[in-house]
């Protein structure tokens, strides 16, 4: 019996079989990469990599946020936001603060607090935090927890970069007219950018261009950053895989002053601690004249002895170019000086949380918790010790 003719074998053509493939792997690829590069647009600021890399000049970094300002260097940009993360600026140039009215309303009491961007709650992707996650936000909370039915308005005037070269002036030239009752200054850690002899050697050098001016216009790193790479011109345009390039390319050690051949000094300049000396006195003396309550913080940090290699990692010591023992001595040195001018109860101590993991994205900014952590002890010790909150 002849067996009947096999039926002709069915084959896919070869494009079908493409679009199969695109449809189960490329397009799904291709949407979690638009989501994944959405939302770090959305959340983080932007890279320039061929800035970075010395190849093009590029926007400053502080630009988008940042304006000119007569008296502190710059200021916060009026209005912007970033509403995904939930930072703001308000119109007066201060970050993380609500609208206030220049006149204070009568029976109204107000805190300002001055500082760098662990104050702010700025430094980049995950140091940045959303206006109610700052401790200063926290704090103000607290305040109005212990004194209900009492109006307590609050101006966080600390911005990223700031020392207190910028917050004596921003005090003097701004903070001052909205008649704060209290003032917390917490700074430490940007104090240390004039801790070496470039600095040191010529002070008045001081934010200062080399066509003797200031401003926020586009810049070149004079040292890379990051070294190039080949497939940097093709990458670019994405923001998220910069990003994903950055973490596999180490920074270049020497960028923001470890010496010209980007070595780490094992020391710092101690002519830096008069300046830090005597920024104090003039914030104190101002807040006198002010009739304002000074509170000076010890700064918390990441950097203490003896710190495992796993969170060394987290530092930066470039920024000032000497090594994780030299910050060590120099944040030593900057507690002492707060102890020989101002009596312990003016003194709010937050070392108890340094060397903390747990509590910190980096060498100086707190993740939320660290946030907390800080709001707890500064919250505490304005409602035992100030005389306008005080319990």
């Amino acid at each position: 019996m002849t067996s009947p003719p096999a039926a002709p074998r069915r084959t896919r053509p070869r494009r079908n079989r493409l679009l199969t493939f695109a449809m189960l792997v490329l397009v799904p690829l291709a949407g979690a990469f638009a989501a994944g590069e959405y939302w770090v647009r959305s959340h983080k600021d932007d890279i320039d990599l061929a800035a970075m890399t010395g190849a093009s000049m590029g926007d400053n970094p502080m630009a988008p946020w940042a304006v000119v300002d007569a008296f502190g260097a710059y200021r916060g940009r009026p209005s912007f936001s970033k509403p995904a993360l939930g930072k703001s600026i308000n119109s007066e140039g201060f970050m993380a603060t609500p609208e206030l009215t220049l006149a204070k309303p009568e029976g109204t009491l107000r805190v300002a607090f001055l500082g760098g961007s662990s104050t702010a709650g700025q430094g980049g992707d995950e140091a940045d935090l959303a206006d109610k996650d700052t401790w200063p936000w926290h704090v103000v909370e607290a305040l109005r927890a212990a004194h209900p039915g009492q109006s307590i308005e609050f101006m966080n005037a600390a911005l990223g970069g700031y020392s207190t070269f910028e917050s004596m002036g921003r005090l003097w030239a701004r903070v001052r007219f909205y008649k704060p009752d209290v003032l917390v200054l917490n700074h430490g850690w940007n104090e240390l950018y004039y801790w070496k002899a470039k600095h040191m050697d010529e002070p008045t050098n001081w934010r200062r261009l080399d066509d003797g001016g200031w401003s926020l216009n586009r810049y070149q790193a004079k040292n890379p950053i990051v070294s190039p790479w080949p497939i940097d011109g093709l990458i670019g345009w994405s923001q998220l895989l910069v990003r994903i390039r950055l973490k596999l390319s180490p920074r270049v050690t020497g960028e923001a002053g470890g010496g010209d051949d980007g070595a780490l000094a094992d020391h710092y300049d101690p002519r830096g601690a008069d300046v830090w000396r005597e920024h104090l006195q003039l914030i104190a003396f101002t807040a006198e004249l002010m009739g304002a309550e000074l509170f000076v913080t010890k700064q918390s940090t990441l950097i203490v002895p003896d710190l495992p290699e796993e969170l060394r990692e987290r530092c930066q010591y470039s920024h000032h170019g000497f090594d994780h023992d030299a910050h060590v001595q120099a944040f030593e040195h900057l507690y002492r000086v707060v102890d020989e001018l101002f009596p312990a109860e003016r003194i709010i101590d937050l070392t108890p949380l340094s060397g903390r993991g747990d509590l910190f994205v980096d060498h100086v900014h707190p993740n939320p918790l660290g946030a907390e952590a800080i709001a707890e002890i500064v919250g505490d010790a304005l409602l035992e010790r100030s005389a306008v909150f005080g319990r």
